[in-house]
């Protein structure tokens, strides 16, 4: 990644984190499950031809996409060996099933007819190559739709961690949407970004915290400090993040959600 402010974590450790998420990672997944319900909508529902789910994960959208758009052919992809696992026996969709990184895709030029990728890039370490590679796989005219996130995503629980261990880095960082459009640009001269929030809403920090835990999606940076989340820094964020309480609601946390096309030039 040519900018700066991401997060510094391998591959492997990725991958080992959404495998280990696997079996329990849908139930967990509401945010997740709404954006790519959004990120089907946009795109064209007359595409069949040969698709592709990158970053497919426990492949909960196979179905949907099948239904939705009629593909000759679905590749499911992702990076993990156990998510990969776990939705081929769970999906009960014909797929052709593949372990890899969006960065480099074991694909042949011009193949595909379009990909749908929901929450995945963010994770990368090259937004750039991972456009560049959706480029180079789809055939002029096709379509790749992205869903990601950006700066400003849980800054609620940035501020209470501020405010409960000031100095310390306990929220994944994303890029800004300027840096998003930087990078996708570097690849792709046809695409357009929207971005909307999302609130979802918790008990208390806690749950929050637990969803992401579950999730595998927790704070992943490799030089992340092992005390951090000690009981006395626990007792801070909690109370720290009670201000933003609203009643019965419970307490919010807002997630910034792009949605991004990109087009392969005829």
């Amino acid at each position: 990644m040519s900018t700066e402010g991401v997060n510094r974590v391998s591959r492997e450790r990725i991958s080992d984190d959404f495998g280990a998420a696997a079996s329990h990672y849908d139930s967990a997944a509401r945010l997740q499950q709404q954006v790519g319900a959004r990120l089907i909508e946009r795109m064209d529902s007359g595409s069949g031809g040969q698709g592709m789910d990158l970053g497919c994960g426990t492949g909960y959208f196979l179905p949907m996409l099948s239904e939705c758009l009629d593909p000759t052919e679905i590749v499911a992809a992702d990076l993990s060996p156990g998510m990969i696992q776990y939705a081929r026996q769970e999906r009960g969709i014909a797929s052709d099933w593949l372990v890899a990184d969006a960065e480099a895709l074991p694909l042949p030029d011009a193949s595909l007819d379009w990909i749908f990728s929901s929450l995945m890039i963010q994770w990368c370490g090259d937004t750039a190559a991972v456009a560049r590679e959706a480029c180079r796989v789809l055939k002029p005219g096709g379509e790749a739709v992205f869903s990601t996130l950006v700066s400003g995503t849980l800054s609620e629980l940035e501020s209470a961690w501020a405010e409960a261990d000031p100095g310390g880095r306990h929220v994944n960082r994303f890029l800004t949407v300027e840096e998003l459009r930087a990078e996708l640009g570097k690849a792709c001269r046809q695409f357009s970004v929207e971005v909307e929030p999302m609130v979802l809403w918790y008990p208390d920090v806690m749950a929050l915290l637990k969803e992401l835990k579950t999730l595998g999606a927790r704070y992943k940076d490799e030089n992340r400090r092992r005390a951090a989340m000690a009981p006395a820094r626990l007792r801070a964020l909690r109370a720290a993040y009670e201000r933003f309480r609203q009643g019965d609601q419970g307490v919010p946390a807002t997630w910034q959600v792009a949605y991004v096309r990109l087009v392969r030039e005829e």
